[in-house]
């Protein structure tokens, strides 16, 4: 076999970033992390994206409010959430999987979820990619697409990684990805 018939695997993610603390730091580290992003999304995100600030300053093309019913309260729930637009439609990471709070709000309640994109704000239906091809494919066009948030978000180094020899299976078997769509 020659070097170039060789996969080679990246562990992704990588030790530093954000996907690597919320998936394997220690106990604490994750604790301390959520509580953080809880805090800053409560005080900030949430009510100057519901005001209109975030859609005017344009931060919308990167982040959506999304809209679930709680599993176990009942009430309704916000969560401030990175996407991307592929092929028309919105594609969103589970950082942590199937623990993911709002992930598991969306499958006790699948009729009760509602996206808000810039000034858009829609009832919503979801896919989740279950398959790791599939969710392979995203994370290459993902990387080829968005280097430095992949950079930020999983390790991805466009200076030493290649796309065409990396391997995302292991990576795809801890994220969920989600697809929206409006709700017919």
């Amino acid at each position: 076999m020659s070097t170039e018939d060789k996969k080679i695997v990246a562990d992704f993610p990588r030790p530093g970033s954000a996907e690597y603390s919320f998936l394997f730091g220690s106990k604490e580290k994750r604790s301390k992390t959520l509580k953080q992003w809880k805090l800053l999304n409560k005080i900030l995100t949430i009510p100057l994206y519901q005001i209109g600030i975030i859609p005017l300053l344009r931060i919308n093309k990167i982040f959506l409010l999304l809209y679930t019913k709680g599993r176990k309260s009942g009430k309704r729930r916000i969560t401030p959430l990175e996407y991307r637009i592929k092929d028309g439609v919105i594609n969103v990471g589970a950082a942590r999987g199937k623990k993911a709070h709002w992930f598991r709000n969306l499958l006790a309640n699948p009729d009760e979820v509602m996206i808000k994109a810039g000034f858009r704000k829609f009832n919503a239906s979801f896919t989740i990619l279950e398959n790791i091809k599939e969710k392979n494919e995203y994370f290459i066009w993902y990387v080829d697409n968005f280097p430095t948030a992949a950079k930020y978000l999983f390790g991805w180094d466009p200076k030493t990684d290649d796309l065409k020899n990396s391997d995302f299976t292991a990576f795809s078997e801890l994220v969920e990805v989600v697809q929206f769509y409006p709700k017919k």
